[in-house]
């Protein structure tokens, strides 16, 4: 049996199937194109790659009908974040983000699939003053793409009440690592990173006094990991992130620590995003024996040592 994960070449979802597939499981691997990903060419045996679109609903079912009786779960991956592009064309994010999840939400329906973890965001707290928590802070995002995440946790619960689906939601926060050169990511990401690819005229109009609880891609695709794996858990919703947050300005040091040819970068006073600081992951740690394994420090020497090679190819 395989789990099917959405977005499977993308950052995170490259980093679940390696993480699943290291495990000898079996993945299906669904994404709109394909990628040669270094680290995944150990695994590449247990991973089938599938092209398609999550909008695309009719070549969706018969992906579903083919693949029927080796499916025992979805993970579901595939949004467009909190970026200018989502702002720019905001009926494109928010259809890919809602209309994308109830598609594979109703295909686990109708294909009697039981699990499915769905990956959502801490932007769903919106900008908490403490540490939110999923047992004591109530949905309260901040801009769209919160609110669009948060809408689909709640159809995905009301899947569950409904229909008897096992839906788990994992919350991530700011996660960075191998699977995108930072020329290739968000303007938060290519910012702050931008000085291990050497990127010149890198610059963030606000941003100087946020601090946020960025976390390695491995990390995160561990913590998701044990909460898909975890058997009849007492929490379906939980926090995966770092406890401790980091500046705006730290990571563009660090990232010019491990840069080969550093270059600057400008950020302008006050914050970028409606964010807590960071998530409280005491049930993760509780109930799934999650703790990151990565400082940002390591994180970003892993990460500048991806890069390096990817560069170069």
């Amino acid at each position: 049996m395989a789990v099917l994960i959405t977005g499977g070449y993308g950052q995170l979802g490259s980093w679940l199937a390696h993480q699943f597939a290291s495990q000898d499981k079996q993945v299906i691997a669904l994404d709109t194109i394909d990628k040669d990903l270094d680290y995944l060419k150990k695994v590449k045996g247990r991973i089938t790659f599938i092209q398609a679109d999550v909008l695309n609903f009719s070549k969706l079912v018969e992906i579903f009908i083919q693949y029927k009786d080796k499916i025992e779960g979805v993970i579901h991956t595939v949004a467009i974040t909190a970026d200018p592009s989502f702002y720019g064309n905001p009926y494109y994010g928010l259809d890919l983000n809602l209309r994308g999840t109830i598609n594979m939400l109703e295909l686990a329906r109708l294909f009697k699939i039981n699990k499915f973890l769905y990956v959502s965001s801490g932007a769903v707290y919106g900008e908490a003053k403490d540490r939110p928590g999923e047992l004591t802070h109530p949905l309260h995002p901040g801009d769209l793409y919160g609110a669009s995440k948060a809408a689909s946790e709640l159809i995905g619960q009301q899947y569950e009440n409904h229909f008897g689906l096992d839906f788990r939601i994992v919350r991530p926060y700011f996660f960075f690592g191998p699977g995108r050169l930072p020329s290739e990511q968000t303007q938060l990401f290519k910012s702050l990173l931008g000085p291990l690819e050497s990127l010149p005229n890198l610059k963030l109009e606000k941003g100087a006094d946020q601090r946020l609880g960025f976390t390695y891609i491995e990390d995160i695709a561990w913590g998701t990991y044990l909460l898909y794996q975890a058997e009849n858990p007492e929490y379906k919703t939980v926090n995966i992130c770092s406890e401790e947050p980091v500046s705006f300005l730290e990571m563009v040091r660090l990232a010019q620590k491990y840069s080969d040819k550093p270059t600057s970068v400008k950020i302008g006073p006050g914050k970028l995003f409606p964010r807590g600081e960071t998530l409280d992951i005491s049930i993760a740690k509780k109930e799934l024996g999650f703790r990151p394994r990565y400082s940002v420090e390591e994180g970003i020497k892993e990460y500048a040592r991806w890069v390096r090679e990817n560069r170069r190819s």
